[in-house]
């Protein structure tokens, strides 16, 4: 048999849910809430279903870009400013429809700064603009304007100067470089361009090859000003032929060098005065080097020159330059001019001098034979001191000071008067003298 407390149980609940339920219905608060949520749902419904509403949509730090450049230089002018580094982003504001909010970037609008405002030198006022508004317009954008500086775009043409630094390698010299293009233009603010004396290139020739003996190099450049300091700057462009370029091309030539000896008399000419003689010839190098082809230096032996230094009649050293010969096919003779000193020298003579007559010293009144009394002497010496001597500048003599009767073998005493330097070869050096007192 069945139970039937269930039923009444459940017909019990069912009551009380239904009272409870139309006491919710019939309060006024849970009306009020139950509408407004019901008034969202349906607005949330429309808004996704109508694609003509608007609504805003912000875009922050969005990247500036510049374009027009190429137009504004050939209008003549150019802007000094770094307009990325004044406003390198913007902050944007778009009202944009329902159905584009989504589609909507900033990549869509781009905005830049157009260089075709620029109307002239001096300051230009350039606003913001967008490559397209087609996902709504731009409302609000900071900063929307920039304020730059204008000047006129020149274009120069400037020499390249190939400088050569270091030392080249061992038995070869450089006979020819020259740059690829020897001219290059420079375009850019007519502040800057007007400074600009070269394009300055540095030839390394520690680099340069002795085994090809040629090289083609690329070098970059470096601009100078007439002050000689580097000029630097990214509103200067330098072209070859309308091409943009930073090198050119740097082409060498080497030669060998052979070291040749030289011969100091060769480079003095004439005799010096009487009585004087040339006793060495010093030059500003013993050697100089000569680059010439391998045949030519083959053929060298000597270098000499056209126009020696005169030394004639000369009593004293002599100083001066030359000019080195300069032999067919060298094409480097270093250096061209040559320092030369030519020493001269008084001669040294050798004189003899007859029968000068001894005398003794200190005799008193005593009674001295000389054995010889006469005697030849041979002087050496300076020759203008020689060359005048006579026998009367000349005393030869022994001492008997104090001598007592007998024989004796003096010394022999040589005193040339007025002569300083120089040697005395008597004949006899020692002379037989007898002494005899009263």
């Amino acid at each position: 048999m069945m139970n039937s407390r269930p039923t009444r149980n459940n017909k019990k609940k069912q009551g009380r849910f239904l009272q409870a339920a139309s006491r919710l219905i019939s309060n006024r608060v849970f009306i009020a809430i139950l509408s407004v949520i019901a008034a969202i749902i349906i607005w949330g419904i429309m808004m996704s279903s109508d694609g003509t509403l608007t609504r805003r949509k912000v875009f922050t730090s969005v990247p500036v870009s510049v374009t027009g450049e190429t137009t504004m230089i050939s209008r003549g002018y150019i802007v000094t400013d770094n307009i990325l580094s004044m406003v390198p982003t913007v902050d944007m504001v778009i009202e944009t429809t329902q159905s584009n909010y989504a589609r909507a970037n900033s990549t869509s609008y781009n905005p830049h700064f157009e260089l075709t405002q620029v109307t002239g030198e001096g300051e230009n006022t350039l606003s913001i603009v967008y490559s397209s508004q087609a996902y709504g317009q731009v409302i609000s954008c900071e900063p929307n304007t920039i304020t730059v500086h204008a000047e006129r775009y020149i274009t120069r043409r400037i020499p390249v100067l190939v400088t050569p630094v270091g030392d080249l390698p061992e038995g070869v010299y450089l006979k020819s470089y020259r740059s690829d293009p020897t001219y290059l233009s420079v375009s850019g603010p007519i502040s800057i361009i007007n400074t600009i004396l070269r394009a300055s290139v540095l030839l390394d020739q520690s680099m340069l090859s002795a085994e090809r003996m040629t090289d083609r190099l690329s070098l970059s450049i470096e601009l100078q000003a007439t002050d000689g300091s580097v000029v630097e700057s990214d509103k200067v462009t330098v072209t070859n032929q309308s091409v943009i370029t930073s090198s050119v091309i740097v082409e060498t030539e080497l030669i060998p060098v052979k070291s040749i000896a030289l011969d100091g008399r060769e480079f003095v000419s004439g005799e010096p005065a009487e009585g004087f003689e040339l006793t060495g010839v010093e030059l500003g190098n013993d050697t100089i080097h000569v680059a010439a082809a391998q045949e030519i230096l083959d053929a060298i032996t000597a270098i000499t020159t056209d126009e020696p230094m005169s030394i004639a009649g000369a009593t004293e050293d002599v100083t001066g330059y030359v000019r080195l010969r300069r032999l067919t096919g060298i094409e480097s003779t270093l250096p061209t001019e040559m320092a030369v000193t030519a020493r001269i020298a008084e001669k040294t003579i050798s004189r003899t001098i007859r029968s000068v007559n001894i005398t003794a010293k200190g005799q008193g009144g005593s009674t001295v034979t000389l054995s010889p009394s006469r005697i030849n002497v041979r002087f050496t010496g300076p020759y203008t001191k020689i060359n005048t001597l006579a026998a009367g500048d000349i005393s030869l003599y022994v001492d008997v000071t104090d001598l007592e009767n007998g024989t004796y073998y003096l010394p022999l005493e040589v005193v040339a008067d007025n002569l300083s330097e120089y040697t005395a070869e008597p004949d006899d050096t020692i002379i037989q003298v007898v002494v005899k007192t009263r």
